[in-house]
């Protein structure tokens, strides 16, 4: 959008009043309604309006092949995208052109593909356009060309003047002079160029088998198939060499040999720029590497030439170094990866084992089973017939060993004895427990205090390589917790007349439990009542076992007594029995806690009242005074040490 010349001030904003612009012209995208209002140099401002709409525009692009060869017809696709189909698929919506009307027709044309059929090959251009419903049009350029299969065909034609010694090749397939030509030669020369692909080619030395000539062509991107013939023609000259192959370096004797008995000159050419102009040679190869050998003959008089190359005639070849890659100071596990430092394709390797041995296959990299603590591998290696000097490494395993002991399980507290057993020679040990040091030796006996489940460790040091090793068995010791016997009883004195007890179990960590009550008599039950039917002293046991085995046991004393309430009639204070000198209606069981007794005289008062029967009547009134002689009345309320109560009462004479 342009908002003209002559301005100071631009303001371009939508419907929403948000600004866009400053500028006098602005680019817009989208539907809208757009303002613009300007400001000249006297800061007065006119404004417009404008309802813009912008319509979708689909994307097009053509496919199809770029190179068609030895054909003049071809389909191309379209993809048709970013907008509704309804924008686009209606009659008349699209055409299909190209540059050259006069030379490529169209048929079977669609809204997304089309048939190309073209008189002549050559380069083309072909256009795609597409309108929209709403007249915005969109195109596209497809570049493709048509272009001739190549034919790699030839053939030999004999030569009278050098018979025997080269053949006249020509070639009588199809090409463009810009096509590249691909020939093998298969060891043979071209002798002499006489014309377009036309040639004289070298018969060769003698082989074994004939030598084949190839040719393949690439005709600006087109393809021919690959034509092969053999040579056909008998060799005239052998060439030999006394050695193919060494190592580091290698001397090697050359002779060649006339099938043909003629006049010629010998020419031999070395890879390595050397050149020798005699029937035989003899050539020293003093580095490694690979040497063609090149001999041509050649007639001095007729000039016909014949000759063969061999690529890679001569091979010396490295001698390898043996070395092995392992880390002669690194403790490993039963077994190593071991390998050849430097292997290639062609590395043979050649291994010898003293104390170990190789597990599964594998030649430069194999895998070493360490039988002894120290073993020893031994490695030659042949590349190319090349045989390395031995090289030796000594490897060190981890000890092997293992530890037992008679009792993995047992109670709260569970002493147990930890045996080594060593598998390999030189070893000492130090036992990985909770105490510090840790202990060391073969053996070690251990008090295990705390229940539960101990993991157990041995560190084994081998004074023959160093190596160590550490074993872990967790959770190998179990010690069992041992059970807490406890109980208690309602009434641990009780009176005969109510013996039977209530046994409460208060235990922990049991599953099983015996009671003996200390007269002959015993229960499992967890809560056991049992009734006493005489008088005495029990010690009560209980004993608690766990379902592992283990046990706690316990005991309690009970005392059954009798309840004595043994009422004299008559008492006298300073009688010469200290027994008679005091009255006490009640005796053994009555509860010193819970006891009130009263004594009464024959007109109703109390002269004596006593809150336990460890005070009696000493004959005495409350003021202290002796009280006098004659019948009184005593009334006691009590309870039992088991909580029953007593109400009893009588009479007492007082003797003076």
């Amino acid at each position: 959008l342009n908002g003209n010349d002559g301005f100071e001030t631009y303001l371009w904003q939508n419907e929403s009043g948000d600004t866009l612009s400053s500028q006098q012209m602005f680019d817009v995208s989208q539907t809208g309604e757009y303002q613009l209002t300007v400001f000249d140099k006297y800061g007065c401002q006119a404004a417009d309006t404008m309802n813009l709409v912008v319509f979708q525009v689909p994307e097009v692009d053509v496919s199809g092949d770029g190179l068609v060869c030895g054909d003049l017809n071809s389909p191309l696709s379209v993809s048709i995208t970013g907008a509704p189909e309804a924008l686009w698929n209606y009659e008349g919506s699209f055409t299909w052109t190209t540059n050259q009307p006069m030379r490529l027709a169209f048929s079977e044309e669609q809204l997304k593909s089309v048939q190309l059929n073209a008189s002549e090959y050559g380069d083309y251009e072909i256009y795609y356009q597409l309108k929209t419903t709403d007249g915005c049009e969109v195109a596209d350029t497809f570049q493709l060309r048509f272009h001739p299969q190549p034919e790699s065909l030839f053939r030999f034609e004999d030569d009278a003047k050098c018979e025997g010694y080269s053949k006249k090749l020509l070639f009588d397939g199809q090409a463009m002079e810009s096509a590249t030509f691909y020939w093998d030669l298969d060891g043979c020369q071209f002798v002499d160029t006489l014309g377009w692909q036309q040639y004289n080619v070298s018969v060769g030395a003698f082989l074994a088998e004939p030598p084949y000539i190839s040719l393949v062509i690439d005709d600006n991107g087109c393809w021919s198939d690959t034509t092969t013939l053999p040579l056909g023609a008998k060799p005239n000259f052998t060439m030999e060499a006394d050695h193919l192959r060494g190592c580091d370096e290698l001397t090697v004797n050359f002779s060649s040999m006339l099938l043909t008995d003629d006049q010629v000159d010998f020419h031999w050419e070395f890879s390595d720029g050397e050149i020798v102009d005699s029937q035989n040679a003899t050539k020293h190869f003093g580095t490694t590497g690979h040497y063609g050998v090149s001999l041509t003959i050649t007639n001095p008089v007729t000039q016909c030439q014949n000759g063969f190359t061999l690529d890679s005639m001569i091979q010396v070849f490295p001698t390898p170094t043996a070395s092995i890659v392992a880390d002669p100071g690194f403790c490993y596990d039963d077994s190593a990866q071991i390998h050849y430092a430097h292997s290639i394709d062609s590395s043979f390797c050649y291994w010898e084992f003293d104390g170990t041995r190789q597990l599964g296959a594998g030649n430069d990299s194999i895998t070493v089973l360490l039988e002894e603590p120290i073993g020893q591998v031994q490695l030659k290696v042949k590349e190319y017939g090349c045989l390395s000097e031995s090289v030796e490494m000594m490897l060190k395993r981890k000890p092997h060993f293992d530890f037992y002991t008679d009792s993995e399980e047992g109670c709260q507290p569970h002493g147990v004895e930890l045996f080594a057993g060593p598998e390999d020679g030189f070893l000492s040990y130090s036992w990985l427990t909770d105490s510090l040091p840790n202990p060391t030796g073969e053996s070690v006996f251990l008090n295990l205090s705390d229940s539960g489940k101990y993991e157990i460790g041995l560190i084994a040091t081998s004074s023959q390589t160093g190596c160590v090793d550490t074993l872990i068995k967790p959770d190998w010791i179990w010690v069992h917790p041992k059970p807490t016997a406890s109980f208690d009883v309602d009434y641990p004195v009780a009176l005969i007349e109510h013996a039977t007890i209530t046994f409460f179990n208060n235990s922990e960590d049991a599953d099983s439990y015996a009671w003996d009550f200390g007269d002959g008599t015993m229960s499992f039950e967890f809560d056991p009542i049992h009734s006493y039917s005489e008088l005495g002293d029990y010690a009560a046991q209980l004993v608690a076992e766990s379902n592992y085995g283990c046990l706690d046991t316990t005991n309690l004393d009970i005392k059954i007594l009798p309840f004595n309430v043994f009422t004299p009639n008559a008492f006298r204070p300073d009688s010469d029995i200290p027994e008679n000198r005091t009255f006490m209606p009640v005796g053994l069981g009555a509860d010193v806690a819970r006891f009130d007794l009263k004594v009464f005289d024959r007109w109703g008062q109390v002269v004596f009242e006593t809150k336990t029967p460890e005070h009696p009547w000493d004959g005495t009134n409350k003021n202290g005074e002796q009280a006098p002689m004659g019948n009184y009345i005593w009334m006691a309320n009590f309870f039992d040490i088991q909580g029953y109560e007593h109400n009893q009462k009588g009479q007492i004479l007082l003797i003076r």
